[in-house]
Formats: C-alpha cells, structure tokens, sequence
C-alpha cells in the first residue's frame, strides 16, 4: 500500500490550534482507509490523533458512539480525550495502546499465546452480542446506515461490490463471482437461520494489539456489523492466507466456540467470499490518499488460494 500524507498539514494545526499540544513526535500510521491517524508523542504523554474528513463523517460519528459504548462495557479500546471540528475535518483524540496489530507479531506468538488471545477475542465478542437487538443486518455507524432484511442479502452485496471492482480493475475474470454466488445459494439454508447478532466485523490480523505475547487492546472501531459472528473469522483466516501464514489461529477461534462441521464449512465460504473482496481492491483507491497498488504476485498468491478454498465445496 502507498500514500501521500497529505492531512499531516491539517494534523499540526489542530494539535496547535485546537487541543493546544506541542509534540516533540507525529508520525502516521500507515494501515486504515477511513482516517488519517497519527501517533503523537509530547514531554509527557503519548496519545493518538485521528484526522478524518468530511466525507468519512459517518466513521467519524461511529467512532464516537462505539468507543464510549464499548468502554462502558469494560472492553479494552482506547478512552476519547477530546474530539470536535476544525474546518472540513474531524478529530477525535484517544488514548495510546502499546502493542503491534496481531498479523505483525504473529509468527513469534507460541501456540498457548495465541490460544490465550483467542480466548480474550471470544470473550470480547460475547460482550459486543449483549448489545440491544436490532431487525436488520449489516453495519451500523453512530445510526442505523443499512436495511438488509436477510443476512444473504448482505453477502451478495458484497460480492455484488467485488465483481464491479473486478470488472474494473480487469485482474481477473468476473466468473469467479459467479462461483461465490453458486456456492452461497448452496448453503442459503444456513444463511436463513442467522439472527442480526451484533458482533466486531474487523478485529482480524489488524486493529488486535498485541504487546508481549498478550492482548493490549481493539482499536479502529467505527462500526459494529449484525449478522453472523462467523464472518469476521472468515475475513481473518483470508487475512492469514494470504499473508501465507499457518491458520492456527483459525482453529484454536472454531475450538473456542465449538463449531460445528456447518459453521466450518461456512467460515470457508466467508474466506472465499474475502478472497474476491482482496483481488477487487488490487489498484484501489482509499481516503483520498491511500492506493493498494496492483501487485502481480500478491494476485497469483490469491488466485492460488481461491482455487484451494473451492475445493472445500467440490
């Protein structure tokens, strides 16, 4: 991934004009689409700052609800210290968490540690399903911002957002969209029994924090997805594939949950259905200043992982 830093600018002036701090540090973090986030370091403190634009106002407005209602439930995100306006932009400062993402780490955590973090992860996602049930599926901001009636329907608008992105980025053939939507028909039966179960859609190999070989902290909330708690392990054994790590992980997480052969199967269609998601975001551009370049053989490596994952349905 590349960018331009192009809000450091904005970031200076709002930590200088607007919450009076005289950074000796600021550095940006490099991962996220929907923010400019920015490490700063003061004489006494270390605090993160994210910059977001006009355009990205739901996340910014999600960040808001999300981090103060999970905090409250004694979920270990970071603490708002002070968010507001300045010109077109939004900011929201938050309290530092020590630690790397999860996919940084993880071929130095032991199998016990990974096992360990797993249990947090489940624990912490059992505490997101007490939150107030709502009748429709997708995600959810700082309001309700999608109306899927069926959780189906949720899926086959993704895959329905890989094949325009496929088509026009033209890295493969739009056919392997067709295959996800023949396999998800197969298992509609499944997909009917899902309840919009509120749950983190995106703590994967990234936004988990790991510091000394334990859980530190979920960061990068903006939103809280309904539907079934399965996809996001779907999402972060794609995300191992396709850093070619081994997905134990995957299988301490099932072990945790004691899912059954179904629910396994299903977290295979849900790492195809991702696998489609990555190839479409290849030349992508994210927050204005944010491009996934084209990489010949990080698509060979998702090629090859698709045709693996099919077999799982053959």
């Amino acid at each position: 991934m590349s960018f331009s830093d192009n809000t450091k600018e904005i970031a200076l002036k709002i930590l200088a004009n607007e919450l009076g701090i005289d950074p000796i540090e600021v550095t940006r973090y490099t991962n996220g689409y929907c923010h400019s986030v920015y490490y700063v370091k003061t004489n006494k403190d270390e605090v993160v700052l994210r910059v977001t634009s006009k355009e990205n106002e739901k996340f910014y407005n999600g960040s808001i609800k999300w981090l103060t209602e999970l905090n409250e439930m004694n979920i270990l995100v970071p603490k708002i210290l002070k968010n507001g306006h300045f010109g077109d932009y939004f900011y929201t400062l938050i309290s530092f968490i020590h630690g790397k993402d999860l996919g940084e780490v993880y071929k130095d955590l032991t199998d016990n540690q990974k096992k360990n973090i797993i249990k947090e992860i489940s624990t912490i996602q059992k505490k997101v399903s007490s939150l107030p049930v709502v009748e429709y599926y997708g995600y959810t901001h700082s309001d309700k911002n999608e109306s899927f009636t069926k959780w189906i329907d949720y899926l086959k608008n993704l895959n329905l957002r890989s094949e325009k992105r496929i088509k026009q980025n033209k890295i493969l053939n739009v056919e392997v969209c067709d295959t996800v939507t023949k396999i998800m028909n197969s298992l509609e039966g499944y997909f009917e029994t899902v309840k919009p179960e509120p749950f983190l859609d995106d703590i994967t190999t990234k936004n988990v924090l790991i510091f000394n070989g334990k859980l530190s902290g979920i960061v990068d909330i903006d939103e809280v997805c309904y539907g079934d708690p399965l996809f996001v392990i779907g999402l972060t054994n794609m995300a191992l594939l396709g850093m070619e790590y081994d997905t134990k992980y995957i299988d301490y997480w099932l072990d945790e949950i004691k899912a059954n052969d179904v629910q396994r199967k299903v977290v295979m269609f849900y790492s195809l259905l991702f696998c489609v998601d990555f190839i479409g975001e290849q030349g992508m551009r994210f927050n204005n200043d944010k491009i996934i370049t084209y990489d010949e053989k990080k698509v060979e490596l998702l090629k090859s992982i698709f045709n693996d994952l099919i077999k799982y349905f053959q």
